[in-house]
């Protein structure tokens, strides 16, 4: 590859490196800002306070885990008892194929003779 034609190719690349990756780390970097101010301000607030956001924050994961419809949720929740049944079922073993027996062909052993 001729000189010229690398250079083209790693200025392009480094080009669509500076447009593609910029936005990237501003945006992580403009989370991280955030998350490290919502830290110190979380560590200032009161204790009950501090309570009640983690409460929160928790009943919001398990939402999130759980579904956030409330036609997702199955019929688990109505018994603990089948929610554990049904968790430690196992699944029946697959039934065994059963073998074919290939026909074997005659094989001449160079037996054929002609005159």
């Amino acid at each position: 590859m001729p000189a010229r034609t690398r250079i083209i190719l790693l200025s392009i690349a480094a080009l669509i490196t500076i447009v593609f990756l910029q936005p990237l780390l501003t945006l992580l970097g403009g989370l991280m800002v955030l998350a490290l101010v919502g830290t110190l301000i979380f560590r200032d607030l009161p204790l009950d306070t501090q309570d009640a956001i983690e409460e929160y924050v928790n009943a919001w994961l398990q939402r999130a885990r759980d579904g956030f419809w409330p036609s997702s949720q199955s019929r688990h929740d109505d018994d603990p008892v089948l929610m554990v049944e049904e968790e430690y079922e196992e699944k029946p073993a697959p039934k065994p194929r059963a073998r074919r027996s290939r026909a074997r062909s005659k094989s001449t052993s160079g037996s054929s003779t002609t005159s």
